[in-house]
């Protein structure tokens, strides 16, 4: 009795906690129903279908039609997947369909509950679509049925995908990968230009890219034209981050896959863009060697790259000691594109600030120099007036002296000598009347 309580409570247990992580390789074998199902019969179906759902799962597809064709979906016999929340979203089990052949594709609609989704068709040659599930409650699912089905509007002449597969420990990706078909198929029939790069490394590696030329034809303006980074998937859970203003920062990636998008409608054409990705390796311990020395150098932070990116005039790792020690002494580095606009503006204010700088300099100098003039000149004009104060005193002093002489000598000359009057009145001795 005791055995059969503990295992309901281990059902139990299991039924209300969320799901684990699923293992890929399982995941892959119980999406097949989804992702493959009956080609034959163009049938497709909810994982593990006709059993319930699995917990925890997530599915991806692509339906793609020959030129000329679009792709109908018709939900059929059974459509039953976890009801929407309380708001009304399909939050926890859903089946997502986007018009066109990756995640970012425009979404056609969520679906979840019991009601059959409408009969859906492409806009073009491709649908999108992806089924996931929470952690908790599990239901039967859905059955699907597609086929193609020509499209008679069709008047544009065919033309290869704009997608480029990248790998190796480093590479280039920009506008110039972009074919003149493309530019001129974009700019002929008015439709927009939409390229996707593929960056693929080993597994367990990331994937760090940085932008050496960032000039967008409409920048600030994401309607027209942008440049979008995806980690591993290119659904919104897998986007990193979205370039539609006047500067790109440098990223760097979870997973070993890499996905950059550009794209530009008419008006948004013709931008210019050029970025290198490295490949980075994670050390085991963060503060140890890397795994593989002889191959690898170490970034001097958490990461290693091959060895062949030393010296190559290229960062490649994040704070750039690859390029630090270089015997061309030039630091390393993405060249600088004297060029581009905002490096030509960038110039001329470093250039204005210098100027600024030495003309407030020579300014305060020559004040100072002047300031320091008509000190020396009020100092001299002092000292001349001192002294010509004291010279003034001693000739007046000089002057008295001398007329006091004067005055006795004059006197005294006055009858050859001085005889003092008589006393008592009365003529001196031998004087006459």
């Amino acid at each position: 009795m005791d055995h059969l309580h503990l295992l309901f409570l281990t059902i139990c247990i299991s039924a209300l906690s969320p799901g684990q992580p699923m293992d890929p390789g399982e995941q892959e074998e119980l999406c097949r129903n989804f992702t493959v199902g009956r080609e034959l019969t163009h049938t497709f179906y909810s994982p593990a279908f006709p059993r319930n759902y699995p917990r925890g799962i997530k599915c991806s597809k692509i339906i793609t039609a020959e030129y000329g064709y679009f792709v109908q979906i018709d939900f059929r016999d059974l459509f039953r997947i976890e009801p929407a929340s309380n708001e009304g979203m399909c939050e926890y089990d859903y089946l997502e369909i986007r018009d066109g052949d990756q995640g970012y594709s425009t979404e056609i609609g969520t679906f979840c509950g019991s009601d059959f989704p409408p009969i859906i068709t492409s806009s073009g040659r491709s649908l999108w679509l992806r089924f996931e599930s929470d952690g908790t409650i599990e239901y039967q699912g859905f059955k699907a049925v597609y086929e193609f089905i020509p499209n008679p509007m069709e008047k544009l002449p065919l033309i290869s995908k704009c997608e480029f597969e990248l790998g190796g420990p480093m590479g280039y990706l920009g506008h110039a990968n972009i074919s003149e078909e493309h530019a001129e198929y974009a700019s002929k029939y008015g439709e927009p230009v939409d390229c996707t790069w593929i960056i693929t490394a080993d597994p367990g590696s990331q994937i760090f890219i940085q932008f050496r030329e960032f000039e967008l034809s409409m920048p600030n303006d994401c309607n027209y034209n942008y440049i979008q980074l995806f980690d591993k998937d290119t659904d919104e859970d897998g986007e990193i981050i979205t370039f539609c203003g006047s500067v790109a920062e440098s990223k760097t990636t979870e997973s070993n896959i890499l996905y950059v998008r550009y794209f530009a409608e008419d008006r948004g054409q013709g931008s210019e863009f050029a970025a290198w990705f490295s490949v980075l390796t994670k050390k085991e311990d963060d503060d140890g060697p890397c795994e593989d020395e002889d191959d690898h150098y170490d970034c001097d932070d958490t990461f290693c790259v091959d060895n062949s990116l030393v010296c190559n005039g290229i960062r490649n790792c994040k704070f750039g000691w690859d390029e630090e020690s270089c015997a061309s002494g030039g630091g390393g580095g993405i060249p600088l594109d004297i060029t581009k606009t905002e490096n030509i503006v960038i110039i001329l204010l470093l250039l204005a600030i210098m100027i600024g700088m030495c003309s407030g300099m020579i300014y305060n100098l020559i004040r100072k120099l002047s300031e320091d003039k008509e000190d020396v000149l009020a100092s001299r004009e002092k000292s001349l007036a001192s002294l010509a104060a004291s010279a003034i005193s001693i000739n007046h002093s000089q002057m008295t002296k001398s007329r006091s002489r004067m005055t006795l000598e004059e006197e005294e000359g006055r009858n050859g000598c001085y005889v003092p009057p008589p006393p008592e009145g009365g003529f001196p001795f031998n004087s006459r009347p």
